[in-house]
C-alpha cells in the first residue's frame, strides 16, 4: 500500500509525543489534555486530508464527543468527572480509529466491537512496525499537473525539476542523515564517560550544554523512553486507521455470533423463577417503601434507616437482570413463533420488574439524601440510575421490534449521555447547592439541618463559586454563613500557588476559584486561621480543624 505522505505520519506522531512531555511533565492538568488530544488527532488526519482520502461523515461525527469531553477537563475540577472525561475521550478515540475509513460504528453489533477492539489491542504492539513494512512511499507527483512515467524525469519546456529527479537528489543526503543519527548516541555515551573521568572536561561540557543538567540524566532517559513509546502507539493507531479500518465486512444480522444451544423450556424456567422472585420483592416494596412511613415504622425501622440499606444492591440487581436477559437472548433456541413470543413476554416482564426494582433503589437513595445530604457517590449513583432506567426502556423497545442486534449503539449513547449529564450538572457545584439549601430548611422542632462543612472543604475548585454565592447572600442565616466562611477561609489558607503557572496548565475552574477566594481575603480575615500540624479556623467561638472540621477547645500543640 503506497501513500504520498508516509513520512508525515511518523513525524507528526513524534511531534505529538514530544508535545505530551512539554505539556504534562511536572505540570498540573488544565488545557493541556485538550491540546494533546487535538495534536494526536491532527497527526493522523493531516496526511489523510493531503492525500484526499475520503472519511465517512459518521466517523467525523465522533470528533464531537472526542473534542467535547476532552475540553470539559478544562472546565471541571471534580476528580471523578475528569477521570470519566478522559476514559470516554480515549474510548471515542479508539472507536474513531477503528472505524475511520468505514464509518460503520453506528452499524456495529457487540461482536464487531469486541473483535475490532481485540485487533486494535494487538495492533498497539505491532502496528508501528507494520507501518514501515506495509506502507510504502508513493512516487506519484506531489503537484497536480506534473508528468508521469518517463516524462516525469525532466521537463525541458518548463525547465522544472520533476518529482523523480528531486527524489534522486534527496537520496544523496540520506547516508549523511543516517550517519548523524547513528553517531549521536555513541558520542553522547562516550562524552558522559569522559566527563565523569575528568572534572575539567566535565566543567567545559557543562558550560557548553548549560541547558542540559547531567545530574538529571535518569530523568531525561525516562522522558525520552515514554516519548518514544507514545509516538509508537500513535503511529500504530494511525496505521490501523489508515489500513485496517477499511477492511471491515458487514456482519450478516441473520447469523447470530453465538450458536444458540439452550432450550426454550430451560430459558423459560430461568426467567420465570427470576420473575417470581422479583414479583414478590416488588409487592413488598409497594407495601412498605411506596406505602409511606407508617408501614415502615411498624417493622421497627425509621424511614431513613430503611432507605439507607440496599440501594447499591438493588442497582446491581437491575444491571444483572439486563445482562441475564441479553445472554439468554443469545443462547436460547427459538424455532417457532410461540417460543419467540413466550421468550419475549417473559423477557419484557423481567425488564419491567427490574425497572420497578430500580425505582425502589432510586426512592431509597432519594430518602437517604434527604436525611443525610448529598455526596459525590450518591449523586453519581442517582444519575446512573436515571440512565439505567432509560437503558431498560430502550432494551424493551429493541425486544419488541426484534432489533437486539442494535444494542451496541444504544450502549454507546448510554455512555455519552451519562458523561454529558455529569458534566452539565457539575457534581461539586450541585452538592454545595443541595446541602446548603437543605441546611437552610428548618424542621418544625429544630433550627435546621447540620451542614457537613468538613465534606464541603474536601470538594474540588468547582465548589468555590456556589459557596461564595451563599456566603455573600444576605438571606443566608448567620450560623450557615459563618460555617461557609470557615470553609472558604480554610481553602484560602491552604492555597499553594506557584510563582507562575505554565500556560499549558491553565484551568478555568481553578483560576475562577482562586480569583474569588483572593477577592474576599479581607472578609475572610474575620475567621482567624492558625497553623500547627494542620490548619485551624475559629468559627462561632469554636476552633475547628479545616480537614474534617473536627471541633477542638484549643488547637493542639
Amino acid at each position: 500500500m503506497k501513500h504520498s505522505y508516509k513520512h508525515l505520519y511518523w513525524l507528526l506522531a513524534l511531534l505529538a509525543a514530544f508535545s505530551f512531555d512539554q505539556l504534562f511533565w511536572q505540570k498540573p492538568g488544565g488545557i493541556n489534555f485538550f491540546i494533546f488530544v487535538l495534536l494526536a488527532i491532527l497527526g493522523g488526519l493531516i496526511p489523510i486530508w493531503l492525500e484526499k482520502i475520503p472519511i465517512p461523515w459518521t466517523s467525523t461525527l465522533l470528533l464531537l464527543p472526542i473534542g467535547g469531553f476532552a475540553l470539559m477537563t478544562f472546565f471541571r475540577a471534580e476528580p471523578f468527572t475528569n477521570v470519566m472525561n478522559g476514559l470516554i475521550t480515549l474510548g471515542a478515540l479508539i472507536l474513531f480509529t477503528i472505524t475511520l475509513l468505514n464509518g460503520a460504528w453506528v452499524r456495529f453489533n457487540i461482536r464487531d466491537h469486541l473483535v475490532n477492539l481485540f485487533k486494535f489491542s494487538l495492533n498497539c504492539f505491532a502496528g508501528g512496525i507494520l507501518f514501515f513494512i506495509k506502507v510504502k512511499k508513493d512516487p506519484v507527483k506531489s503537484r497536480i499537473g506534473e508528468p508521469e512515467g518517463e516524462e516525469a524525469k525532466t521537463n525541458p519546456e518548463s525547465g522544472t525539476e520533476t518529482v523523480a529527479a528531486k527524489e534522486t537528489h534527496t537520496r544523496k543526503y540520506l547516508p549523511y542523515l543516517r550517519g548523524v543519527l547513528l553517531a549521536l548516541p555513541i558520542l553522547a555515551v562516550l562524552t558522559l564517560l569522559l566527563a565523569a573521568a575528568d572534572p575539567v572536561f566535565y566543567n567545559r561540557i557543562q558550560n557548553l550544554f548549560s541547558w542540559f543538567d547531567l545530574d538529571k540524566l535518569g530523568e531525561y532517559i525516562f522522558r525520552l523512553v515514554y516519548i518514544v513509546v507514545i509516538a509508537y502507539l500513535l503511529l500504530s493507531a494511525y496505521f490501523f486507521g489508515l489500513v485496517e479500518s477499511k477492511k471491515w465486512q458487514k456482519t450478516d444480522p441473520s447469523k447470530p455470533w453465538l450458536r444458540p444451544f439452550l432450550g426454550s423450556v430451560e430459558a423459560w424456567i430461568i426467567m420465570g423463577g427470576v420473575n417470581l422472585l422479583f414479583l414478590l420483592f416488588v409487592i413488598l416494596q409497594f407495601t412498605y417503601l411506596f406505602g409511606g412511613t407508617s408501614n415502615i415504622s411498624i417493622e421497627g425501622f425509621t424511614y431513613a434507616e430503611y432507605a439507607r440499606r440496599g440501594f447499591f444492591e438493588l442497582l446491581a440487581v437491575a444491571l444483572i437482570s439486563l445482562l441475564l436477559f441479553y445472554v439468554l437472548s443469545l443462547l436460547t433456541k427459538r424455532e417457532s413463533i410461540a417460543q419467540r413470543w413466550t421468550f419475549s413476554g417473559l423477557g419484557l416482564m423481567l425488564v419491567s420488574l427490574a425497572g420497578i426494582i430500580l425505582a425502589s433503589a432510586y426512592t431509597r437513595l432519594t430518602l437517604y439524601e434527604a436525611a443525610y445530604g448529598f455526596t459525590r457517590l450518591r449523586t453519581m449513583t442517582h444519575i446512573f440510575m436515571i440512565w439505567t432506567g432509560l437503558l431498560l426502556l430502550a432494551i424493551a423497545i429493541l425486544e419488541i421490534l426484534r432489533k437486539m442486534d442494535r444494542l451496541a449503539i444504544i450502549l454507546i449513547c448510554f455512555i455519552f449521555g451519562f458523561g454529558l449529564t455529569v458534566n452539565l450538572l457539575n457534581i461539586d457545584r450541585f452538592i454545595v447547592r443541595q446541602n446548603v439549601t437543605r441546611a437552610l430548611k428548618a424542621p418544625e422542632d429544630d433550627a435546621g439541618y447540620e451542614l457537613d462543612t468538613g465534606y464541603l472543604y474536601s470538594l474540588s475548585y468547582d465548589s468555590i463559586p456556589p459557596l461564595v454565592t451563599f456566603y455573600k447572600n444576605a438571606a443566608t442565616p448567620e450560623r450557615v454563613r459563618d460555617d461557609i466562611g470557615g470553609v472558604l477561609a480554610c481553602r484560602l489558607a491552604s492555597l499553594d500557588l506557584p510563582a507562575r503557572e505554565p500556560w499549558s496548565s491553565t484551568h478555568f475552574s481553578r483560576s475562577k476559584a482562586i480569583t474569588l477566594l483572593q477577592e474576599h481575603t479581607k472578609e475572610l480575615e474575620t475567621y482567624p486561621i492558625s497553623e500547627n500540624w494542620d490548619w485551624f479556623v475559629e468559627v462561632n467561638d469554636e476552633v475547628r480543624s479545616c480537614v474534617g472540621y473536627g471541633i477542638y477547645e484549643t488547637p493542639p500543640d
